[in-house]
């Protein structure tokens, strides 16, 4: 019993020192795109978009990346959405210990509210959790078009290829 608790303490140890040692990166996300569709509960709603994903280390390590985002909302949700709007956005994030800035990348569950006529304002909280990073983002939006936008649903970032160094 003694050895399996020396073991799990040397472990937890090292993991915990480890975690300490790796840098946190600090992001910063920009992107504009075009949401277009008709939505109550029933329907498509959909958003594409080109950014660029910026981070920094504690270390002072700068990383750059051309990405994609995309948010659409699966045809049975809850969402009331209708219109086509022009959005330009900026994303805070923070990926805590991580030590790869690439970790950002991925799927995140939000929740966005949009709104114009003519131009607008939206605001998108998203979450992704998965082991062994966090990473948690707040969006501020200006919107341009005619258009309202409420729900919950799906955001992927990745990388974009086409534009990749």
């Amino acid at each position: 019993m003694k050895k399996i608790l020396l073991t799990i303490a040397l472990v937890l140890g090292a993991a915990q020192a480890q975690a300490f040692t790796a840098p946190a990166w600090m992001c910063k996300l920009d992107f504009a795109g075009t949401v277009k569709g008709f939505k109550v509960i029933v329907g498509t709603f959909k958003f594409e978009g080109q950014g660029d994903l910026d981070c920094i280390s504690a270390t002072g390590q700068k990383a750059h990346y051309p990405v994609t985002v995309q948010m659409n909302a699966a045809p049975l949700s809850p969402q009331i959405s209708l219109g086509k709007l022009k959005l330009n956005g900026m994303a805070a994030d923070i990926a805590l210990g991580s030590q790869n800035p690439e970790d950002i990348l991925g799927n995140y569950y939000i929740a966005q509210g949009q709104a114009a006529i003519l131009g607008g304002v939206g605001v998108i909280t998203a979450v992704r959790a998965d082991l062994p990073e966090l990473a948690l983002k707040v969006s501020l939006q200006f919107a341009r078009g005619f258009g309202i936008n409420l729900g919950l649903n799906k955001m992927t970032i990745a990388l974009d290829e086409s534009r990749k160094n």
